[in-house]
Protein backbone atom coordinates (compact mmCIF):
# COMPACT_ATOMS: atom_id res chain seq x y z
CA UNK A 1 0.00 0.00 0.00
CA UNK A 2 1.43 3.09 -1.04
CA UNK A 3 1.30 6.22 1.68
CA UNK A 4 -1.31 8.16 -0.88
CA UNK A 5 -3.31 4.82 -1.12
CA UNK A 6 -3.20 4.78 2.86
CA UNK A 7 -3.75 8.30 3.62
CA UNK A 8 -6.81 8.30 1.08
CA UNK A 9 -8.02 5.66 3.17
CA UNK A 10 -7.00 6.85 6.01
CA UNK A 11 -5.82 2.93 7.21
CA UNK A 12 -2.85 1.14 7.60
CA UNK A 13 -3.95 -2.38 7.54
CA UNK A 14 0.13 -4.25 7.15
CA UNK A 15 0.85 -2.56 10.19
CA UNK A 16 4.01 -0.95 8.90
CA UNK A 17 4.49 2.96 9.89
CA UNK A 18 7.22 3.87 7.68
CA UNK A 19 4.91 5.22 5.33
CA UNK A 20 3.64 7.97 7.81
CA UNK A 21 7.45 8.93 8.27
CA UNK A 22 8.93 9.35 4.81
CA UNK A 23 10.90 12.39 5.53
CA UNK A 24 12.83 10.38 8.22
CA UNK A 25 13.54 7.42 5.52
CA UNK A 26 14.60 9.66 2.76
CA UNK A 27 16.92 11.48 5.61
CA UNK A 28 18.57 8.41 6.59
CA UNK A 29 18.74 7.35 2.62
CA UNK A 30 21.04 10.46 2.52
CA UNK A 31 23.12 8.87 4.77
CA UNK A 32 22.20 11.97 7.67
CA UNK A 33 21.90 10.78 11.60
CA UNK A 34 18.22 10.72 12.13
CA UNK A 35 16.57 10.62 15.64
CA UNK A 36 13.89 7.75 16.76
CA UNK A 37 10.58 8.15 15.71
CA UNK A 38 9.52 6.56 19.00
CA UNK A 39 11.92 5.76 22.05
CA UNK A 40 10.30 2.57 24.50
CA UNK A 41 11.29 3.25 28.27
CA UNK A 42 11.03 1.70 31.46
CA UNK A 43 11.44 3.90 34.24
CA UNK A 44 12.05 1.01 36.86
CA UNK A 45 13.09 -2.62 36.54
CA UNK A 46 10.77 -2.75 39.66
CA UNK A 47 7.54 -4.80 39.05
CA UNK A 48 4.76 -5.98 41.19
CA UNK A 49 4.09 -8.71 39.13
CA UNK A 50 5.45 -12.28 38.42
CA UNK A 51 3.88 -12.98 35.29
CA UNK A 52 4.73 -16.64 34.11
CA UNK A 53 5.81 -15.44 30.61
CA UNK A 54 7.64 -12.26 30.98
CA UNK A 55 11.64 -11.96 30.39
CA UNK A 56 11.44 -9.38 33.14
CA UNK A 57 11.76 -12.78 35.73
CA UNK A 58 15.36 -13.42 33.92
CA UNK A 59 16.81 -10.06 35.78
CA UNK A 60 16.60 -8.42 38.86
CA UNK A 61 13.90 -6.98 39.72
CA UNK A 62 15.16 -3.92 41.07
CA UNK A 63 13.93 -1.16 43.64
CA UNK A 64 16.32 1.77 41.62
CA UNK A 65 14.27 4.31 39.64
CA UNK A 66 15.09 6.96 37.44
CA UNK A 67 15.57 10.34 39.27
CA UNK A 68 12.62 12.89 37.96
CA UNK A 69 16.03 15.18 37.33
CA UNK A 70 17.11 12.45 34.61
CA UNK A 71 13.73 11.63 33.41
CA UNK A 72 12.97 14.79 32.54
CA UNK A 73 16.44 15.85 30.90
CA UNK A 74 16.02 12.77 28.67
CA UNK A 75 12.31 14.11 27.81
CA UNK A 76 13.41 17.53 26.92
CA UNK A 77 16.61 15.91 24.85
CA UNK A 78 13.97 13.47 23.14
CA UNK A 79 12.05 16.26 22.19
CA UNK A 80 14.99 18.59 21.19
CA UNK A 81 16.38 15.88 18.68
CA UNK A 82 12.97 15.49 17.10
CA UNK A 83 11.71 12.03 18.77
CA UNK A 84 7.91 12.42 17.82
CA UNK A 85 6.92 9.66 21.03
CA UNK A 86 8.01 7.85 24.34
CA UNK A 87 5.66 5.11 25.41
CA UNK A 88 6.63 3.99 29.35
CA UNK A 89 6.58 0.53 28.36
CA UNK A 90 9.21 -2.65 29.04
CA UNK A 91 11.63 -3.84 31.45
CA UNK A 92 9.97 -2.72 34.81
CA UNK A 93 6.15 -1.78 35.68
CA UNK A 94 7.02 2.14 35.02
CA UNK A 95 3.65 2.81 37.73
CA UNK A 96 6.05 1.91 40.26
CA UNK A 97 8.17 5.13 39.70
CA UNK A 98 7.16 7.92 41.92
CA UNK A 99 7.68 10.20 39.02
CA UNK A 100 5.36 8.64 36.24
CA UNK A 101 2.68 10.97 36.31
CA UNK A 102 5.01 13.96 36.55
CA UNK A 103 7.09 13.02 33.50
CA UNK A 104 3.97 11.71 31.32
CA UNK A 105 2.58 16.01 31.43
CA UNK A 106 5.80 16.92 30.95
CA UNK A 107 6.92 14.85 28.02
CA UNK A 108 2.94 15.97 26.07
CA UNK A 109 4.23 19.54 27.01
CA UNK A 110 7.45 19.10 25.70
CA UNK A 111 4.90 18.47 22.47
CA UNK A 112 5.94 14.53 22.82
CA UNK A 113 3.22 11.89 21.96
CA UNK A 114 3.24 10.04 25.65
CA UNK A 115 1.84 6.34 26.18
CA UNK A 116 2.25 3.85 29.06
CA UNK A 117 1.22 -0.01 29.22
CA UNK A 118 0.75 -1.08 32.63
CA UNK A 119 -0.38 -4.58 34.74
CA UNK A 120 -2.66 -1.35 36.59
CA UNK A 121 -2.05 -2.46 39.90
CA UNK A 122 0.08 0.06 41.12
CA UNK A 123 -1.61 2.94 38.67
CA UNK A 124 -2.72 5.57 41.18
CA UNK A 125 -6.61 5.69 40.09
CA UNK A 126 -6.95 9.19 41.55
CA UNK A 127 -4.26 10.34 39.05
CA UNK A 128 -5.90 8.95 35.78
CA UNK A 129 -8.19 12.44 35.17
CA UNK A 130 -4.70 14.04 35.31
CA UNK A 131 -2.56 11.93 33.15
CA UNK A 132 -5.16 10.83 29.99
CA UNK A 133 -5.25 13.85 28.26
CA UNK A 134 -1.87 13.88 28.13
CA UNK A 135 -1.44 9.87 26.56
CA UNK A 136 -1.86 8.94 23.41
CA UNK A 137 -2.76 5.43 24.92
CA UNK A 138 -3.27 3.71 28.14
CA UNK A 139 -2.67 -0.04 27.49
CA UNK A 140 -3.29 -2.65 30.15
CA UNK A 141 -1.85 -5.91 30.16
CA UNK A 142 -4.66 -8.38 31.29
CA UNK A 143 -3.85 -11.65 30.55
CA UNK A 144 -7.03 -13.82 31.85
CA UNK A 145 -10.67 -13.00 31.42
CA UNK A 146 -11.12 -14.14 35.26
CA UNK A 147 -9.54 -13.65 38.90
CA UNK A 148 -8.24 -17.22 39.31
CA UNK A 149 -6.88 -17.72 36.29
CA UNK A 150 -4.99 -13.90 36.26
CA UNK A 151 -3.81 -14.50 39.83
CA UNK A 152 -2.29 -17.79 37.81
CA UNK A 153 -0.72 -15.92 34.60
CA UNK A 154 -0.18 -12.98 36.66
CA UNK A 155 1.55 -14.39 39.56
CA UNK A 156 -0.47 -12.11 41.84
CA UNK A 157 -3.42 -12.78 44.35
CA UNK A 158 -6.79 -13.04 42.80
CA UNK A 159 -7.91 -9.60 44.30
CA UNK A 160 -5.48 -7.73 41.82
CA UNK A 161 -7.70 -8.61 38.85
CA UNK A 162 -10.85 -6.80 40.44
CA UNK A 163 -8.17 -3.51 41.39
CA UNK A 164 -7.08 -3.65 37.63
CA UNK A 165 -10.77 -3.96 35.99
CA UNK A 166 -11.77 -1.34 38.26
CA UNK A 167 -8.82 0.69 36.97
CA UNK A 168 -9.67 0.31 33.22
CA UNK A 169 -13.67 1.10 34.09
CA UNK A 170 -12.97 4.03 35.16
CA UNK A 171 -10.03 4.98 32.91
CA UNK A 172 -12.84 4.33 29.87
CA UNK A 173 -15.58 6.39 32.46
CA UNK A 174 -12.94 9.18 32.50
CA UNK A 175 -12.22 8.85 28.79
CA UNK A 176 -15.84 9.42 27.78
CA UNK A 177 -16.80 12.11 30.29
CA UNK A 178 -14.24 14.12 29.03
CA UNK A 179 -13.98 13.35 25.54
CA UNK A 180 -10.48 12.36 25.52
CA UNK A 181 -9.03 10.99 22.17
CA UNK A 182 -6.83 8.94 24.47
CA UNK A 183 -6.91 4.75 23.53
CA UNK A 184 -7.71 2.75 26.12
CA UNK A 185 -6.36 -0.36 24.79
CA UNK A 186 -5.87 -4.39 26.77
CA UNK A 187 -3.01 -6.63 25.78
Amino acid sequence: MTQENAQDQNIILDGHKLAWHHERVEAWLRGERIAPITIDCALTRSCSYRCVYCYGQLQANDEKHMTREVIFRFLDDAAEIGVKGVSFVSDGESTCSPHLYDAIVKGHANGLSMALGTNGFTLDDNRLEEILPHLSYLRFNISAGEAKRYGEIHGVAEKCFHKVCGSISKAIKIKQACKLDVTIGLQ
